[in-house]
């Protein structure tokens, strides 16, 4: 879902968010069971200039190769006993959802396998035309109120950013202090990582959190850090070498 709606339409509610970090599969019957313990040139499938972008900034001894099609297609690409491919990354909710989560060999988040998840990534938005109260009031039944903050956040870290889906911006957010129903201290932390994983700036940020206006804060609060210490330039960057559209 982009982080600019249309003006016709608004982001309604978010349910309760699966897990929204990343997660490594090997190939069959090979020993590897973790980033770390993958050897040089071992080589990983994906398409995500996010994950490619911070795994060569963590394990430049890796190689990458391109990766699409649904998850049942990936998943025999890498077991396929003639392919290139050692494993592949892809979203632990997508594999969860499917009843694959014994294909996992490492969830990777800032604590394991070092990189930063998608924004929004694990969570469905639930969007609805501007106007529409009937179809509010029914689908604001369905949201987490904490899930909802969170993923409000990381948007506007995204929007403020004025990055996409293929930019390699990586996020990941906590509630460090719960409390009462649903306000709490939240923690935002982001990435931006250059294509080649040489330059990156990281940081976070964090604040009591009760209503969308202060989710919306705090993502934005982050994103001027991130810029002060050179993110729009990385950015840039990025967008000079991407390649035109055909």
């Amino acid at each position: 879902m982009p982080t600019r709606l249309p003006p016709t339409c608004t982001l309604t509610s978010i349910p309760l968010r699966d897990d929204p970090r990343d997660a490594l599969i090997v190939k069959k019957d090979l020993p590897y069971t973790t980033l770390q313990s993958l050897p040089s040139g071992a080589v990983v499938g994906t398409s995500s200039v996010r994950r490619i972008a911070q795994l060569r900034r963590l394990y430049p001894y890796l190689n990458f190769a391109n990766l699409r099609g649904n998850v049942e297609t990936r998943l025999a690409k890498v077991d396929d006993p003639q392919s290139e491919y050692t494993c592949m990354v892809m979203s632990a909710a997508g594999l969860e959802r499917l009843g694959l989560q014994d294909r996992i060999s490492q969830y990777m988040g800032s604590r394991d396998g070092g990189i930063l998840h998608a924004v929004g990534q694990g969570a469905l938005g639930l969007e609805i035309r501007v106007g529409d109260e009937e179809t509010r009031r029914f689908l604001e039944r369905l949201g987490d109120g904490k899930s909802t903050l969170a993923c409000l956040a990381e948007r506007a870290l995204l929007r403020t950013l004025e990055g996409g889906c293929t930019v390699p911006i990586g996020a990941e957010t906590e509630w460090i202090d719960g409390g009462e129903g649903e306000s709490g201290v939240l923690r935002i932390t982001g990435i931006v990582v250059s294509l080649d994983g040489t330059e990156s700036v990281l940081d976070s940020a964090e604040a009591v959190v009760r209503s969308e206006d202060e989710a919306d804060a705090l993502g934005e609060e982050l994103a001027a850090k991130l810029v002060k210490q050179g993110a729009d330039a990385i950015l840039k960057s990025v967008t000079a070498d991407r390649p035109p559209k055909e």
